[in-house]
């Protein structure tokens, strides 16, 4: 079944188909589209070790990210101070925030920056329905292959003209699920997402083919030269499946810009995921979403320098104490909340400390908490 909304027309039909804040000096013009292409689960690895010859040749022409740290990748339960259904790295992604349970964040997405263009968010799933909120056209289809958002998409290109898009392939996250829980115990590839027979392989290998077809079609219909694609993921891949929040290979994933103005053969080492809405507001020349607080990634495009700032990395930081006091003993976990430490569970409080919004500060009060108590 597929959940299709478009302005304020909601309808659910069943389809039949065959499985087959900126640091930057200058604004290149504005790209006709801008594609925010999500490949669930995406590992840092995975380009080197499973077979992606779509993405490979994408990294040389365009401007490639080793890592985008995210933060950790948990589910806290939807309440009044995490407004959200969905885990914790997407409405970052899409508000460019950490600080998620602020008043009016539902309101400050990329795609409200677009407001005036058309808009659509098209994937494979139903856990991003409170990330879609205003999207023009939004199209969400369980259980479906990754084929389906392509297909999906390139007929909605056939019939609008939209200025951004989320085109978002679910099924590598889905098979790395499958492979960490009891029920694959007897499979060889069980809790090793790198077996030559596991699943999470091939799905990634179908999402490069996909990737691929897309790509493909924007160059048949004379879109490609004026369209920046961005391509990375709401979340990495543990080793042994699925994106358990305390697994540091969760919370990172590559990142790859290709189109007009991006440097072509780059290599940077560093960025977040908070990142992503400035930049793809910048390239626009849109307003950046109110609460945003990540920076333009203005070392990937020729028309600004090509060596990126000193940036404090924030996010891998603030990971690293996150992720050391999960593992201590619950007396002293009592002693960090005493002192006034915020876990993934607190997040939607996060804002609420003596650092306010400042997110600089707000990593130096937690590792200071840490640090009196360890």
């Amino acid at each position: 079944m597929i959940f299709f909304k478009t302005k304020n027309l909601i309808i659910f039909f069943f389809l039949i188909f065959a499985v087959n804040s900126s640091n930057a000096t200058t604004k290149p013009p504005a790209p006709d589209l801008v594609v925010l292409f999500i490949i669930e689960g995406l590992s840092t690895e995975a380009p080197v070790k499973i077979d992606m010859p779509n993405f490979n040749a994408l990294k040389a022409e365009g401007s490639y990210y080793k890592e985008m740290h995210l933060t950790l990748a948990g589910h806290p339960e939807k309440s009044s101070t995490y407004p959200w259904s969905c885990s914790m790295p997407n409405p970052m992604l899409m508000t460019g925030t950490p600080f998620t349970g602020k008043d009016g964040v539902r309101k400050s997405m990329i795609q409200h920056s677009f407001k005036d263009n058309e808009t659509a968010f098209i994937v494979n799933a139903r856990a991003y329905e409170d990330v879609s909120e205003d999207f023009g056209t939004y199209m969400a289809s369980s259980f479906n292959p990754d084929s389906l958002v392509i297909n999906l998409s390139m007929e909605f290109m056939k019939v609008s003209e939209p200025k951004f898009m989320r085109v978002h392939l679910q099924r590598p996250g889905i098979e790395g699920l499958k492979i960490s829980k009891n029920w694959t115990e007897n499979e060889p590839y069980h809790r090793n997402i790198w077996h030559k027979q596991s699943p999470y392989r091939t799905a990634i290998t179908e999402a490069d083919r996909q990737l691929g077809r897309f790509v493909e079609y924007l160059k048949e219909n004379n879109k490609w030269e004026n369209t920046v694609l961005i391509i990375c993921s709401d979340n990495g891949q543990a080793n042994e499946g699925w994106h358990e929040p305390y697994s540091p290979p969760s919370n990172v994933t590559p990142l790859l810009i290709v189109g007009p103005d991006v440097r072509k053969g780059a290599t940077f080492e560093y960025c977040e995921i908070i990142d992503i809405a400035p930049t793809i507001t910048y390239l626009s020349k849109k307003k950046t979403p109110a609460l945003s607080i990540g920076r333009v990634l203005s070392e990937a495009f020729v028309s600004n320098p090509a060596t990126p700032p000193t940036v404090p990395q924030n996010i891998k930081r603030l990971n690293k104490v996150l992720i050391e006091a999960h593992n201590w003993p619950q007396d002293k976990k009592k002693k960090l909340t005493k002192k006034g430490f915020k876990t993934i569970d607190d997040l939607g409080l996060w804002h609420t400390t003596s650092s306010g919004d400042n997110f600089g500060s707000f990593v130096v009060q937690q590792e200071k908490i840490l640090e009196s108590v360890r």
